[in-house]
């Protein structure tokens, strides 16, 4: 019998979240031609879709943001200040190929904080799938040979063991406070915004140069990297673990650094060494099984840490994070 590949719409929609999460690392490479702009754009993207996503959640009638939900939102946006601090000062000095296939070391890496904190055993298999991402990330942030890797590398590896702490803490936070998801990541984003809204003024950013920098073309990306795949991109992948279930949802999903990589060599013209080749096919291998054998057992509603993307949404406990 013929094999039948048979997706269903939300396999589809799951799957165009993960290109459009894949897209952003491009989208922030075109939105920072200095590194200096990295706070104001962090403050603006964040501000914007916290707005789409506070919007979002009054017409889908999710009622208003409790107590709760706020303080969790600020209690995390604070850790994850950081993740995209050095995310974005990492991409802007890296290639957008390097940035998002390291930034997927976060997945190999949350086993290992999980099982430390709620001292359990850790499978060696996991054990091994996160050797061999680290050995392939060394061979990618390499590039001709095996040299010392650049700032952005360093900065963009930062941000992947940030995201593990936010994430842990994520889980352990939810875990006592029943939150709702859209307005618990919109308090989160608002958060960021404003953390960064702050450090521009206090370090002085060239918020004017920013803005002045936007053409029409670089607008449009700022709109789609703040609201297509920063709110609608959440809303689909709550709707997906609704629908499906956590595992399957992250598994999809897990594929966003695959597309990163793509987007990086078909579009922003990166160029890739035999050695970084080898380097992506272990990494992003080893991810992606890592996440594959992590989803082992889930029962549904259970969320896996979901592919890091610049939406940047923590798993909760009732629904599942650029």
């Amino acid at each position: 019998m013929p094999l039948r590949l048979r997706l269903r719409p939300v396999d589809i929609m799951l799957f165009l979240a993960a290109v459009s999460w894949g897209s952003t690392y491009l989208c922030a490479k075109i939105l920072l031609p200095d590194p200096a702009f990295a706070p104001v754009l962090i403050a603006t993207r964040m501000l914007i879709s916290a707005v789409v996503l506070a919007l979002l959640a009054v017409v889908l009638r999710r009622g208003r943001p409790s107590p709760t939900d706020i303080r969790s939102g600020v209690i995390l946006g604070l850790p994850l200040s950081v993740v995209f601090g050095l995310e974005t000062y990492g991409i802007a000095q890296t290639s957008v190929t390097n940035a998002g296939v390291l930034i997927s070391l976060c997945i190999v890496f949350v086993p290992f904080a999980e099982s430390a904190v709620r001292r359990t055993r850790l499978d060696p298999k996991l054990v091994l799938l996160c050797a061999v991402a680290v050995v392939g990330a060394g061979l990618l942030s390499s590039g001709g040979g095996f040299t010392v890797p650049t700032l952005g590398d360093l900065l963009i590896l930062g941000a992947a063991l940030a995201r593990v702490v936010h994430v842990t803490t994520s889980s352990a936070v939810q875990a006592n406070r029943p939150t709702d998801a859209f307005w618990m990541t919109a308090a989160q984003m608002a958060t960021v915004g404003v953390v960064f809204v702050v450090l521009s003024g206090v370090i002085d950013a060239p918020v004017v140069g920013f803005f002045a920098s936007l053409d029409a073309a670089k607008v449009a990306v700022l709109l789609y990297l703040s609201i297509v795949a920063g709110g609608l991109v959440f809303v689909i992948q709550t709707w997906g673990i609704a629908t499906t279930s956590a595992a399957h949802t992250s598994l999809l999903l897990g594929t966003e650094p695959v597309w990163a990589a793509l987007f990086g060599v078909v579009l922003a013209g990166d160029t890739l060494a035999p050695l970084g080749i080898v380097g992506i096919v272990l990494t992003l291998g080893a991810v992606l099984l890592a996440q594959r054998l992590s989803a082992r057992g889930l029962p549904r509603g259970t969320s896996l840490p979901p592919a890091p993307s610049d939406v940047a949404v923590p798993p909760p406990s009732p629904v599942a994070q650029p």
